[in-house]
């Protein structure tokens, strides 16, 4: 094997890091939602770089400028990697490594690329390796910072990309990488500032990247005007640089500009025919715009482009997953098992169809290969295995599974919150309670985490308190619909009906076909006495969603308290119809026939009630009545 010499890769790896830095979060989504990981690819034979995902970042420099290679498979690698050819160039990095235990650069360069290769946890395990051997090393700190970040640790991304910039404190990369995090965590104001420092110094295109994100932190407080300055003045510094018009593009889609979105897109497909990761930001636009045909064909283009391009080939899944085609869904999943069997994401993503269809023990196995390839690192499986076991209402085992990924991820709110949701529904209530409070305490703004808490201290009957959590839910996140319904429950639950009536009423008028807050505003009314208005609520439910058994159930008991026999009979009658075994229904629909006179009709019902239930007391009570009008 040739030599490389004096290799030039190294300013080409810095160069690219541009596109990776801070540009990455995996997404994992609360309450029930599983992982939706992102990846990216290099966009063959154009030099084009692009992230399939949020923000570029640039990179001024790594570790070694002129490295030779330390041996044949260390040149081989960098070869195949620059090629796009990543799973043979990262298995020659993982062996050149392996070889060489004490030379960073190539434990760098090889954490670079399982990035790239969308390995974020390989990747850290290596990056990391690097950085103790280069504990002051500016770019190592910046890469553990995106793996960080991509594996959803902002926390401990935020400290990398800090210490990069101790290290290098005019570190365009780093800027841009930090402020970007911190928008995307809320801190706004603080983004702005560190963002407009880096818009201020360096290169054309290094400018750029810092204007993109600049542009996205001033939509998140609101400063329109700014932002589409800065996105202008993005283009204006690198007009022939895809990824700077893909970033724009992507920042109008924040902004809710989906129109100006799709033209920035349409003009860079003409610069750049053939990058798949262009065709992608497309597609993702028109999706957002509710156009699922045309979204479809450009991630096809990309695909075409691209057969391993495993973006578009995961949206394609997910909005197969999203329609129910499950068929189509498994072709897309198969087509990346079958590019990559190794790689956790696909496995899980194999895991979460297989938990969509109902096949629970497929589903158990996938998520389990996906921890298995992952060497036991991979927490948002954990999670989705806990989703699984808690609908099967195996809560030891969710409760196992939640506290594998809070193990491996001590910080990990939905982890943590979930595990609180299968304490509750097992009936541990304390329990429960402390474990939302320790999610709080990971992020005080964590609307979820607030309701629960509120629903937990409201089954204890501790209204005020859980009148506070659901106050704190809503300043977390205002006009939370959930929140508001709950704290409507706790005020009347806690003797203040007048009060709940009035936020029933505020929450109907804003979102008109919510089933369960008519339902609750006709509960609070029949509680006051305004039985009209309440039978008025039910029935609005009920229009909404005629099989809302909890309305359908209350308005056969106020018709029949009303005195409207025939009503109650017919309302009863329907619930019985889609809930034969509904003993209170039963009951009701006995004495109605009683009060009609009907005292065999009566004793039949009944009697279908003690078959099931013997020592139903009330079954029992009402028997003897309607044999006392035989």
């Amino acid at each position: 094997m040739t030599s490389l010499g004096n290799d030039k890769l190294w300013p080409v790896l810095a160069a690219m890091f541009t596109l990776l830095a801070g540009a990455l979060a995996l997404q994992v989504v609360a309450q029930g939602r599983e992982a939706d990981p992102r990846i990216i690819r290099i966009a063959q034979s154009t030099g084009v770089v692009l992230a399939d995902d949020d923000n570029g970042d640039e990179d001024e420099g790594g570790l070694v400028e002129d490295s030779a290679p330390v041996d044949d498979d260390h040149a081989r690698a960098r070869v195949a990697a620059h090629r796009g050819e990543l799973e043979t160039a990262i298995e020659l990095f993982r062996r050149a490594a392996a070889a060489h235990p004490d030379d960073g650069n190539v434990a760098a360069e090889l954490g670079y690329w399982l990035l790239v290769d969308d390995q974020p946890r390989a990747a850290l395990a290596a990056l990391q390796s690097a950085a103790a051997l280069h504990p002051h090393n500016a770019w190592i700190a910046l890469g553990i910072g995106t793996a960080y970040r991509r594996t959803g640790q902002p926390v401990e991304a935020e400290a990398s990309y800090r210490r990069a910039l101790q290290e290098k404190a005019d570190y365009g990369a780093a800027r841009v990488a930090l402020g970007s995090l911190l928008r995307q965590r809320g801190r706004a104001a603080d983004a702005i500032a560190i963002l407009e420092l880096a818009a201020s110094s360096g290169g054309n295109e290094e400018r750029a990247r810092a204007l993109v994100a600049l542009g996205r932190a001033y939509v998140a407080v609101g400063r329109t005007a700014d932002a589409q300055s800065a996105f202008e003045r993005a283009i204006e510094r690198a007009p022939a640089a895809a990824e700077i018009r893909v970033g724009v593009a992507r920042g109008c889609l924040a902004a809710g500009w989906t129109d100006r979105a799709i033209e920035v897109l349409q003009q860079t497909i003409t610069l750049a025919p053939d990058v798949p990761q262009v065709h992608n930001a497309l597609a993702s636009a028109l999706e957002r715009k509710g156009d699922r045909t045309a979204a479809e064909a450009s991630y096809q283009r990309a695909l075409r482009l691209d057969p391993k391009n495993r973006f578009a080939r995961r949206r394609l899944f997910r909005l197969a997953l999203d329609a129910e085609d499950y068929g189509r869904a498994r072709a897309e999943v198969d087509a990346l098992l079958e590019e990559s069997p190794g790689v956790p994401e696909h496995l899980f993503l194999a895991g979460l169809l297989a938990a969509r269809e109902g096949k629970r023990d497929e589903a158990r196995k996938r998520y389990g290969d996906a921890i298995q390839a992952a060497k036991g690192n991979y927490p948002e499986a954990y999670l989705n295995l806990g989703l699984l076991e808690k609908r099967a209402k195996k809560y030891d085992a969710a409760i196992a599974a939640y506290q594998k990924a809070i193990e491996l991820r001590p910080r990990y709110r939905e982890a943590i919150n979930n595990l609180g949701l299968a304490e509750k529904a097992s009936g541990k209530l304390a329990e429960a309670e402390a474990t939302f409070r320790r999610a709080l305490k990971v992020d005080a703004n964590y609307a979820g985490a607030w309701l629960n808490l509120g629903q937990t201290l409201s089954a204890e009957e501790r209204y005020p308190e859980a009148i506070e959590a659901f106050d704190k839910a809503l300043e977390a996140r205002p006009g939370y619909p959930a929140a508001r319904l709950d704290l409507a429950v706790t005020l009347r639950k806690a003797g203040r009906p007048a009060e709940a009536v009035t936020a029933y009423r505020a929450l109907v008028r804003e979102h008109p076909r919510y089933v369960s807050a008519w339902h609750n505003l006709g509960i609070a009314l029949e509680a006051q006495g305004e039985l009209e208005q309440a039978e008025a609520a039910y029935r609005k439910a009920l229009a909404l969603n005629p099989d809302h058994l909890p309305s359908l159930r209350n308005l056969s008991r106020l018709l029949a308290r009303a005195g409207r026999r025939d009503d109650a009979m017919t309302t009863v009658q329907e619930l019985l119809d889609r809930v034969p075994a509904d003993e209170d229904a039963r009951l009701l629909l006995a004495q109605l026939r009683l009060d009609g006179g009907d005292a065999s009709g009566c004793e039949r019902d009944v009697g279908l009630v003690l078959a099931r239930s013997p020592d139903n007391a009330a079954a029992t009570n009402l028997l003897h009545q309607c044999s006392a009008h035989r």
